[in-house]
């Protein structure tokens, strides 16, 4: 963005007060929602060019007769004057294209956009009453409160430091209930900047907390049979587990044919007897027996005779009563 430049142009009359040809390239256009932040930023240029008194009226025009002092006046208005229009939007320039002076076009861009109607702060008054955080930053949300605000001060309606803390929280989620509460027990009123410290404290925890690496997760699955095979249902699932058994610890499950503790279903000699012509389902072989070992089963319910072992030494169900030891 370019910067502001001012040059001087050399003055007939009085040499030794050259006319102030000032270029305000970076001040935001003025649009009809914006009017406090451009004035602002023209006031301070201009009033720092010693320059305010043509728009403001403090310097009024000399008689127009064949008078130096009113030509001197006329240049340096309307160099003042070309430099406000470049500040302006498309639609607001037409509303000023009648105005002659830098006065007259200061004059009725106050009237129109300064004007404090009574729909114009109803409005105001209305999006402090019901504006929300929801997906904001606490940055973007205070901004937005606090342009309302400014607002109803260049309409000569002052929000009090109370009634600004009311709206603040009262568009705050449950995530920032310690701050509420906090300034809820207050006896003083807190202004609106310490109140912005202690949210955005908030918001960075939010963000900490968010950063930390989650534990590790366990994924379980378990299916169930249709009802007509309840005698086994209890022992059919697929399972996924994360940690490993002691070496020293005996196995804790129990049989999925027999219900036995100490054995799975590879293992077990009432089945072998019972079904001598059914094949054991293989198990990876290991140095330890007692190793976590995790396999997914899944059913084929189109089939009327089937066994299923998932070869898992851990597993899932739906009862609590069907398992050993067990936690919440």
């Amino acid at each position: 963005m370019a910067n502001n430049s001012s040059s001087s142009i050399s003055n007939p009359h009085e040499p030794s007060k050259p006319f102030t040809c000032i270029t305000l390239s970076s001040v935001t256009k003025l649009l009809p929602s914006n009017y406090l932040t451009w004035k602002l930023q023209v006031e301070a240029l201009l009033d720092g060019y010693d320059l305010l008194k043509y728009p403001d009226g403090s310097f009024p025009a000399v008689t127009p007769t064949p008078n130096p002092a009113y030509q001197i006046w006329r240049r340096q208005d309307r160099l003042i004057y070309g430099a406000l229009l470049t500040t302006l939007s498309p639609e607001v320039a037409s509303l000023v294209s009648q105005t002659t002076t830098s006065h007259d076009l200061w004059t009725l861009l106050q009237r129109t956009y300064a004007k404090a109607s009574r729909s114009h702060l109803k409005q105001l008054k209305e999006h402090l009453h019901t504006a929300s955080k929801g997906t904001q930053s606490i940055t973007t949300y205070m901004h937005s409160l606090k342009q309302a605000a400014d607002l109803f001060a260049s309409l000569d309606s002052l929000v009090s430091v109370e009634d600004m803390t009311d709206h603040v929280l009262r568009g705050l989620d449950d995530g920032y209930r310690a701050v509420i509460d906090g300034i809820n027990a207050r006896d003083t009123p807190v202004l609106f900047y310490d109140l912005l410290e202690k949210l955005l404290i908030q918001e960075l925890s939010f963000v900490a907390a968010q950063r930390q690496v989650p534990a590790p997760m366990t994924a379980l699955n378990a299916q169930t049979r249709p009802s007509h095979y309840d005698k086994t249902r209890s022992r059919q699932f697929s399972a996924s587990s994360s940690s490993r058994l002691s070496n020293h610890k005996p196995f804790l499950g129990r049989c999925q044919w027999c219900n036995v503790k100490g054995h799975v279903l590879s293992q077990c000699h009432t089945f072998k007897q019972q079904h001598p012509g059914v094949p054991i389902p293989h198990r990876s072989s290991s140095a330890n027996p007692r190793q976590v070992q995790v396999h997914i089963a899944t059913v084929d319910t189109s089939q009327n005779n089937f066994l299923v072992d998932s070869g898992a030494t851990h597993h899932v169900t739906n009862y609590l009563d069907n398992l050993v030891l067990h936690h919440p």
